[in-house]
């Protein structure tokens, strides 16, 4: 091959690398925020919420920070999936959402059937203030009410650093394209 085919070649090869290298890049910006039907809270509450010590937590903990929130219940339907998703988001290396996010586990004790003194048991013995995601308790089911998430489901909201509700993820099966939705909006909320 003669130096011109040569480099021809080569900027072809180095054309076709860049090409292909950035289309996971811009595969990330077109990723668009889902907010479907529902009544799904717009805006972070004031309510004060408790985790498994009692100690109570308050919306000004979070301000200034883009917050994902995994919504679920620790009983038989949903225990195996809020897991996988707390564990992929928090500690997973190639899944975790970066340490800015502010990262929460809310449990709906009101869903834990007979299993609810064992889960809650269990809840308060591996709980400790720098857990994450950070846990919190819904003793009755309010909390999810408040902020629109049905039962019997896992759902994933991420709101932004005011508050406001950006993104619902409650198709959770292909975890691979759930991952890069999350990661994409909270690595984009994080630069606004």
């Amino acid at each position: 091959m003669n130096p011109p085919s040569l480099l021809k070649s080569l900027s072809a090869l180095g054309l076709c690398l860049l090409l292909a290298g950035t289309s996971g890049l811009l595969r990330a910006e077109t990723v668009q925020m889902n907010l479907p039907e529902g009544d799904y809270a717009k805006h972070i509450g004031t309510r004060s919420i408790a985790d498994p010590s009692g100690a109570t937590h308050t919306k000004k903990e979070v301000a200034g920070k883009v917050v994902v929130a995994i919504f679920s219940a620790p009983n038989m339907s949903q225990g195996n999936v809020q897991e996988k998703w707390a564990d992929l988001l928090a500690n997973q290396p190639d899944t975790k959402v970066s340490d800015e996010v502010a990262l929460f586990l809310v449990e709906d004790m009101s869903q834990a059937g007979m299993f609810k003194g064992m889960a809650l048991g269990q809840m308060k013995k591996e709980f400790t203030p720098k857990s994450r995601p950070f846990l919190i308790l819904d003793q009755d089911g309010s909390v999810l009410k408040k902020f629109g998430v049905p039962r019997g489901h896992t759902s994933i909201l991420i709101y932004d650093k005011n508050g406001t509700l950006r993104d619902v993820e409650t198709a959770l099966d292909d975890q691979d394209t759930t991952i890069h939705r999350i990661k994409s909006i909270t690595h984009r909320l994080l630069e606004e």
